[in-house]
């Protein structure tokens, strides 16, 4: 089921052309303001969404160095992790930390205030990241300093 639904987000997602250099240039204002140490991300696909005007489809891979850890924080949309390599530890508000492995996804509802972070002290964690915003929306709203 979680192959699954990676594969239909994937096939949805590769039938939208690559984003203009425009766009990739506007993409950078929605970063946090702060960048985390250990966590670098790369945008894949940043486009919009045919047939939903003023939606934009964003697909990252991101290299979480051993240790790194994204502070509390929730998604103003769902946002869908699919594991790549080694393993990632989500914890979100009342619920038990989950550990994700390679081929696990997992969905995060909007508003959902959680934490991830790399479960090893060393080797490096990366994933993909699928999430669908209304243009000039912040995807991440932290909620901790």
């Amino acid at each position: 089921m979680k192959l699954k639904t990676f594969c239909v987000i994937a096939i949805t997602l590769a039938a939208i052309a690559p984003a203009p250099a425009q766009e990739r240039a506007d993409e950078r204002a929605l970063r946090p303001s702060a960048e985390v140490p250990g966590i670098t991300p790369e945008v894949l696909v940043r486009a919009g969404v045919p047939g939903a005007p003023g939606k934009l489809a964003i697909t990252t891979r991101t290299t979480y160095e051993p240790g790194a850890r994204r502070r509390k924080h929730y998604h103003t949309s769902q946002v869908v992790f699919y594991i790549l390599e080694g393993a990632m530890v989500v914890q979100e508000d009342g619920r038990e930390a989950l550990t994700l492995k390679p081929g696990d996804a997992h969905l995060v509802r909007p508003g959902t205030v959680h934490a991830h972070w790399n479960a090893s002290p060393s080797a490096k964690l990366v994933f993909v990241e699928f999430t669908l915003v209304d243009e000039g929306q912040r995807s991440t709203v932290f909620v901790e300093p």
